[in-house]
C-alpha cells in the first residue's frame, strides 16, 4: 500500500433469507484515516422492517453461521457499530443499511482506532431474519484499504 489509491473488493458469501433476500454490501469513496467523511459502506437487499448492525474487524475468515446458508466473513476481535433499522417493509427484500466509515473511526475508539493508513479491513452486515436457525442473517463480505 503506497497511499496514493485504496483498494476495495467483495469477498466471501452472503445468505439466503428465509424470503430470498441476498444483502449485498459495497463501499463508495475511499476510506480515510483522517478525512472525516467521503467513505460509505451501504448494504442493500436487506430483509425489510428488521434491526441489524454494520461491523468490521482486521482480518477475514470464513466460518458458518446458522444452519450454514451464510458466512460470518470477518475474524475476531470484531467492532460492532450502532444498531440500525433496515427501512422498507417486513417479509421484502428492499431494507439497507448505511455507515459513513471515516466518521466512525475519528469519532469512536475500538479496533483499529486510531487507524493510521495502510491497514486492510474486513467488514459485514449482520441483521435480524427471526424465521432462520439463527433468527439472524449475514452480508458477502466487504475488504478496503485505509488511505492515511
Amino acid at each position: 500500500f503506497n497511499g496514493a489509491c485504496a483498494t476495495m473488493a467483495n469477498y466471501c458469501t452472503a445468505g439466503t433469507t428465509t424470503h430470498g433476500c441476498v444483502a449485498s454490501i459495497v463501499g463508495s469513496g475511499t476510506a480515510s484515516a483522517s478525512a472525516g467523511s467521503g467513505f460509505t459502506i451501504s448494504v442493500g437487499n436487506v430483509e425489510g422492517a428488521q434491526s441489524g448492525i454494520l461491523f468490521y474487524g482486521l482480518g477475514s475468515t470464513a466460518s458458518a453461521w446458522g444452519a450454514g446458508t451464510s458466512f460470518l466473513c470477518v475474524k475476531a476481535p470484531l467492532e460492532r457499530t450502532g444498531v440500525q433499522t433496515t427501512g422498507g417493509t417486513i417479509n421484502l427484500c428492499n431494507g439497507s443499511m448505511a455507515l459513513n466509515f471515516n466518521s466512525y473511526i475519528l469519532t469512536h475508539s475500538g479496533v483499529g482506532i486510531p487507524f493510521l493508513g495502510g491497514e486492510t479491513v474486513f467488514a459485514q452486515a449482520w441483521f435480524r431474519d427471526p424465521p432462520s436457525p439463527k433468527t439472524t442473517n449475514l452480508s458477502n463480505g466487504l475488504q478496503f484499504s485505509v488511505a492515511p
